[in-house]
């Protein structure tokens, strides 16, 4: 029996010692995720068995042998040490979260602490099971289409109102296997008993279904939500798509592609295919295999792509693999993003994560959120551990933020913005303003921008930071802007500082209007001064 405990803790060393140092060659790369994986998540749990282990040889008889019972110690020893250590990752993580969303160069969010959350509890944490809350209502298995994988759950509680904001889920799987009712359990969980509408989903599988089914059903999934959901409560204006590793990149996918690609036929009458943001959970973000962002890994990517999801090469195909790839697709008007990734996955390379989190900062003009989780490996939040629940805290925050209501744009709203009565003014010199057809004239027609109260929702305290957002995002792009303002001499709505854009064509000026939440732009020439709606 000792031998047997001896040889249990051993490989308990080595499982944890592969948590916290994933080998990535040969067969250690084979092992890394699985054991990894398993002795990252449930390090209270083995320190339990180890202890358990040890009751129980103290109960069969402990070894006479002078060495055999000192080393069943030392390795039990090891084993609770760096159990302790993974434990501590763990609790460390929610300081991360935190932290990484707090110091965002754009729009920083306040991330609840472990108390407030709703769905979870100390004992369920302890336990890391995911269990479902009992008040969760399921209408399963609601067919989008015709093929037995294209079915959805709606989730809701007895207490969720009307016009909930929904999330959309995608699970993960390599695109192979999975199911709609595995994955993503503790952020789901919390997301319904905090009043939203969860929508998870399944999709047609490789290789019985090649490249594109799968994203054809991400899109019949988001239209059938769109016409839908609000025969079950839900707010179609306000959607949020979420999924971890090939859901994630389903998910990054979905919230970036253009209105008429992968459409289905019996879905052209859905007006408005937008999302409010996107969460990209462990997410392959990159799908051409560019060892620059995989580090090794983005061979054995493109052969699973070639032989069982794509079924075509790729030197053949680049402009294909590329289309299906999130970051070749980034660009100014992308909806805003909340990435989160291990330090320690050895399936989706750290560095695929920081490309995509990099370019879409020098490209994109709205905000993106990254928590970057030390010591983590891939799927981490399939349980419900301490860093599960600060990673799902993250999710609320990030999606709270981007479904807030929308004050809608009716006739009389849109009449106010019009000049005149508003009168848009450029500033030309220290406290010197020029009405803006002026400066048109001298300067050719230009777009006029203002971060001013959100969808003409009136703030306070909260321009100012906006409108150094900005001012900041102006500058960080070389943008050619002079201080703007719009002024109703009736004294019926205050001043609006903004920047009139020069040089800049009226796409990328929606787009800019969008990420700062307006309603409108204006669109200056010698001869008149025009309202652009853009939301």
């Amino acid at each position: 029996m000792a031998y047997v405990i001896a040889a249990v803790s051993l490989w308990m060393i080595v499982s944890a010692l592969t948590a916290l140092r994933p080998g990535r060659r040969g067969l250690f790369a084979a092992f890394a995720y699985p054991v990894g994986w398993a002795a990252g998540e449930l390090p209270v749990q083995a320190i339990i068995v180890q202890l358990a282990l040890l009751a129980l040889l103290r109960w069969w008889g402990w070894p006479r042998t002078s060495w055999l019972g000192p080393l069943v110690l030392i390795l039990a020893l090891v084993v609770t040490l760096e159990n302790l250590v993974l434990i501590v990752v763990q609790l460390l993580s929610r300081t991360v979260v935190r932290r990484a969303l707090a110091a965002s160069p754009r729009r920083p969010l306040s991330v609840g602490r472990p108390r407030e959350d709703v769905a979870g509890s100390w004992w369920r944490t302890m336990l890391q099971v995911p269990f479902h809350p009992s008040n969760v209502q399921v209408v399963a298995n609601v067919a989008y289409g015709a093929h037995p994988r294209q079915v959805l759950d709606i989730w809701r509680t007895s207490r969720t109102p009307q016009n909930a904001p929904v999330i959309i889920y995608f699970h993960g799987g390599a695109w192979t296997f999975g199911d709609k009712r595995e994955q993503g359990r503790p952020m789901l969980h919390e997301f319904v008993e905090r009043g939203w509408i969860v929508v998870t989903s399944n999709y047609r599988l490789a290789p019985s279904n090649r490249w594109p089914a799968h994203i054809v059903d991400a899109k019949r999934v988001l239209g059938f939500t769109k016409k839908n959901i609000a025969n079950y409560g839900g707010d179609p204006q306000r959607v949020v798509v979420a999924g971890g590793s090939a859901g994630g990149h389903l998910a990054s996918l979905l919230a970036l592609s253009e209105r008429e690609e992968w459409l289905s036929p019996d879905q052209a009458d859905v007006a408005d295919w937008s999302v409010r943001g996107c969460v990209a959970l462990y997410s392959v973000l990159e799908m051409t295999g560019d060892e620059t962002h995989w580090h090794g890994l983005g061979h054995g990517l493109r052969i699973l792509l070639e032989r069982r999801v794509v079924q075509v090469p790729f030197h053949d195909n680049v402009a294909l693999y590329e289309q299906m790839s999130p970051l070749h697709r980034i660009d100014a008007d992308s909806p805003p993003f909340l990435v989160v990734q291990g330090g320690n996955d050895t399936l989706v390379d750290v560095n695929v994560a920081r490309g995509f989190v990099e370019k879409f900062r020098r490209v994109a003009l709205a905000p993106i959120y990254y928590v970057e989780l030390p010591l983590t490996q891939h799927a981490f939040d399939h349980t419900a551990s301490p860093r599960t629940s600060a990673t799902l805290r993250a999710a609320v925050a990030f999606a709270e933020s981007v479904t807030a209501h929308r004050r809608p744009l009716n006739e009389e709203l849109l009449a106010s913005y019009q000049s005149p009565p508003v009168e848009v003014l450029v500033a030309v010199g220290e406290s010197q303003w020029e009405p803006a057809t002026d400066v048109a004239s001298r300067r050719g027609s230009f777009y006029v921008v203002s971060a001013d109260n959100a969808f003409s929702n009136p703030l306070d305290s909260g321009n100012e930071l906006r409108r150094r957002e900005l001012d900041d995002l102006a500058r960080s792009r070389g943008l050619s802007a002079l201080p703007a303002l719009g002024r109703d001499p009736s004294g019926g709505w205050p001043e609006e500082k903004g920047l009139a854009i020069f040089e800049q064509s009226e796409e990328f000026c929606r787009a800019l209007g969008r990420a700062f939440e307006q309603h409108a732009i204006y669109e200056v020439t010698p001869d008149d001064c025009r309202v652009v709606v853009v939301s």
